[in-house]
């Protein structure tokens, strides 16, 4: 997922995490919300930026669950946000 992610990726990557048992019930909450709002029309970058944000403080103490760390990753490293933002950590 390091190459820059389309809605179909995306949307399949938040659908797959949100089934997924092993994560908690906040992460889920935000997939949902995240994936619920992308499927009504709102812009992938801006939605994922959010959702990127939301999880930043919980990344930043190596709180997050495996499986929702590697999707952080993913969206962090995709370019989706421009310069200045993905990779600086």
């Amino acid at each position: 997922m390091n190459e820059i992610m389309d809605q179909e990726k995306a949307l399949n990557a938040l659908y797959n995490l949100i089934l997924d048992r092993h994560i908690r019930d906040w992460e889920r909450s935000c997939l949902l919300t995240t994936k619920q709002r992308i499927e009504a029309g709102r812009p992938l970058g801006q939605e994922l930026a959010r959702l990127e944000a939301q999880l930043r403080p919980l990344a930043l103490r190596y709180n997050l669950t495996p499986q929702v760390n590697e999707f952080y990753q993913a969206i962090s490293n995709s370019k989706l946000f421009g310069p200045g933002v993905g990779g600086i950590i």
